[in-house]
């Protein structure tokens, strides 16, 4: 059933898009003309044109079929809750098939981007010749393949928080990469021995995508976290800002910093940092990816004692 309707839905956005492309693309170029920073031309004109350069359509149909292989995989995880000073945070677990919540094949068809939102992740990257890449939620490797297999050959640095995930993406980033890394462990005690990493190898981030904790404070306190180890010249990806109300209201702060140009396109919010020209700019590309509304608040606020861990309860019983 799931199948189903994840089918239909698809083929919903597609007519949409479909539809929204003539528009799209001409509001995108009068954004252009009006000061949207033109290294993302390239990526945007994809969202509308469907159009991605050979090497990236390459690169993908190496990552759709490492995806396949993920798919097909037999193993089926649940999700725990557990507390943490940003919110409750989700971890997934090995499950039996009793009591599975996900299969690999939802994993790998459902949550993680899909081909569009992948090579639009890859384009941007390609934008900004990154060498120095940080994402948080590496989930099973799609979105890291993407991200990793950039011409310019980039030192990525991918968190995740269960380990179960963790192997599955190495396994992935691996197939397109030997710069990539994937570290284990809660979000707010990797990020930043992740970006000293990155900075004693090749130097601060130049690109990072924010997934994988979908609450308010953890998403402002992570973007500032980063914010202070960022290039000159750089691009912060936030995914998912429509999902929850409290995703929606992070990005309507973040976006109004006055030191970023940000750019809405729908699934994700872009914030893109550069010395040295104007910003204090949005632009919204939303309404012509087919994203308006916005989520309700997150569904889990306080899930029973039972399901619940702290972070230390989690370590006596050797779980990470």
């Amino acid at each position: 059933m799931r199948t189903l309707i994840d089918m239909q839905r698809r083929m919903v956005r597609g007519a949409m898009g479909r539809l929204l492309a003539l528009p799209g693309r001409r509001a995108l170029e009068r954004m252009l003309d009006d000061g949207l920073p033109a290294r993302l031309a390239p990526a945007l004109r994809f969202l509308f044109s469907g159009e991605a350069p050979a090497a990236a359509e390459e690169a993908a149909g190496t990552i759709e079929r490492l995806r396949a292989q993920i798919a097909a995989r037999p193993e089926a995880y649940r999700f725990a809750h557990f507390d943490s000073a940003l919110g409750l945070v989700r971890l997934a677990e090995r499950a039996g098939k009793t009591n599975a919540a996900l299969t690999c094949d939802r994993l790998a068809t459902s949550i993680s981007v899909p081909k569009r939102w992948g090579l639009f992740l890859h384009l941007c990257a390609e934008a900004f010749d990154a060498r120095a890449i940080l994402e948080m939620g590496a989930c099973v490797g799609i979105s890291s393949a993407y991200l990793a297999s950039i011409r310019s050959r980039p030192h990525l640095v991918t968190l995740e928080g269960s380990a179960p995930f963790a192997e599955i993406a190495r396994g992935t980033l691996a197939a397109v990469s030997n710069r990539g890394e994937v570290i284990v462990g809660a979000f707010e005690e990797t990020l930043v021995p992740a970006l000293d990493r990155l900075r004693e190898s090749v130097g601060n981030v130049e690109v990072a995508f924010v997934d994988g904790h979908h609450e308010e404070a953890a998403m402002l306190h992570y973007v500032e976290t980063i914010s202070r180890r960022l290039a000159p010249t750089a691009l912060v990806i936030l995914d998912d800002i429509y999902l929850y109300a409290g995703m929606w209201r992070a990005w309507q702060m973040l976006s109004s910093d006055r030191d970023v140009v940000a750019v809405d396109v729908g699934r994700f919010g872009l914030l893109v940092y550069e010395r040295g020209r104007p910003a204090g700019r949005r632009y919204d590309l939303a309404r012509y990816t087919g994203r308006w509304r916005v989520g309700r608040e997150r569904a889990f606020q306080s899930p029973p004692s039972s399901a619940r861990q702290t972070r230390t309860e989690r370590r006596e019983a050797g779980d990470g």
